[in-house]
């Protein structure tokens, strides 16, 4: 990095709280929703006109076994000082829209399911999938946290189903959901925002698919969930307390951003990792990117050196390194050449890590917290 893009990696470094060990949290959006079904629905929204070739989203679908098995053996390839394995904490949607019953009711009643019933429906290259997970947590390599119910925002989907949008009901046919629109058609602010709000009183409905969701989420992983991070990054400040009431002790954000409140009010915040709320939770903000897959679809030849800078700068001020990525990454269902070529980077990545930083820790995210602020994760 040059002079200046040291200084400004420095001062984002700045504020937060401050640890002399070197941990390394990796923290992985997505897990668990369906975005594009499988390959044939690929074709399918392709033929129709739609550029899910044009983003990396179009890609985008539920991590087969294989998937899987081959992230879990770049995981274990390497161990930290205490003879730990690289962990990644996956925010998971632990539901997906049961598109069968929607469809019966007339497009007027929505209905979830949770997302093993989704795998169970998605063949044989799904099966032991959730075994997998499970294993996963198991071992300490794979520690799930809540990234909303489902991956969509559910006013907005019943919405454009009801108005028959129609990339929306295109993307529906096919068991999919949030395509790219069609050009010069009408598009949906915000699609996956799944917190997303018009109205201060939109927040009931919410708090009550948190309460479902977290409560869905501990029966199916066996634990209680205490990371959030919203889709699309975008939620209120007033659902603080219900999720503290179900659990949640410390969310994600981004460093300034503007809130919703509804009726057109937002909060504008800066916000840094350990600064607590109101409810008592505290803030993560995430310092470093790792991203092999481009959102133009394309391979990002600089994934591992901007990953290692951000690292670097993060330990220079006494950080932890808090690793931002995506599933998409790392699912091959649809076109298995960017996960090839983003696991080896993610192995190449680990590599360089602990050779780098021989002292260095992969900690998962709830026990980042429990390291950092004593919080009983």
């Amino acid at each position: 990095m040059g002079i200046k893009q040291t200084l400004l990696a420095n001062l984002k470094n700045l504020p937060g709280t401050k640890t002399k060990r070197k941990l390394v949290v990796i923290y992985v959006d997505d897990y668990g929703s369906i975005r594009v079904r499988d390959k044939e629905a690929y074709r399918n929204l392709l033929k129709a006109g739609l550029a899910v070739d044009k983003t990396r989203y179009g890609y985008d679908t539920l991590c087969t076994t294989e998937d899987l098995q081959m992230l879990f053996d770049v995981l274990t390839s390497v161990k930290d000082k205490n003879g730990h394995h690289a962990v990644f904490t996956p925010f998971a949607n632990i539901a997906n829209p049961d598109f069968e019953k929607i469809k019966a009711s007339g497009f007027q009643q929505y209905y979830r399911e949770p997302f093993t019933e989704t795998l169970e429906r998605m063949g044989k290259a799904y099966d032991g999938v959730y075994d997998l997970w499970r294993q996963g947590i198991s071992e300490g390599i794979f520690r799930p946290e809540y990234h909303g119910t489902e991956h969509i925002s559910v006013w907005k989907f019943m919405k454009a189903l009801q108005e028959g949008h129609r990339s929306t009901m295109l993307s529906f046919e096919n068991g999919s959901v949030c395509a790219p629109f069609f050009f010069f058609f009408s598009a949906i602010d915000h699609p996956t925002a799944v917190f997303d709000i018009v109205k201060a009183s939109d927040n009931e409905a919410l708090k009550e698919d948190v309460r479902v969701g977290l409560k869905m989420f501990e029966e199916l992983l066996g634990y209680r969930a205490v990371q959030f991070t919203p889709g699309a990054s975008i939620y209120s400040p007033l659902l603080h307390g219900a999720l503290a009431e179900n659990g949640i002790k410390s969310i994600h954000v981004e460093r300034y951003k503007a809130y919703p409140l509804g009726e057109g009010k937002f909060v504008k915040s800066f916000l840094y990792t350990g600064k607590k709320n109101k409810a008592g939770q505290r803030y993560i903000v995430r310092n470093c990117v790792f991203e092999p897959f481009l959102d133009n679809g394309s391979h990002n030849t600089d994934a591992v050196a901007i990953c290692l800078q951000n690292i670097e700068a993060a330990f220079c001020m006494h950080s932890p390194a808090l690793i931002s990525t995506h599933r998409v990454n790392f699912a091959g269902a649809i076109e298995s050449t960017h996960r090839s070529q983003s696991l080896n980077d993610l192995r190449l990545l680990l590599t360089e890590i602990v050779k780098r930083w021989p002292d260095v820790e992969f900690v998962s995210g709830s026990q980042l917290s429990g390291i950092l602020w004593n919080d009983n994760q």
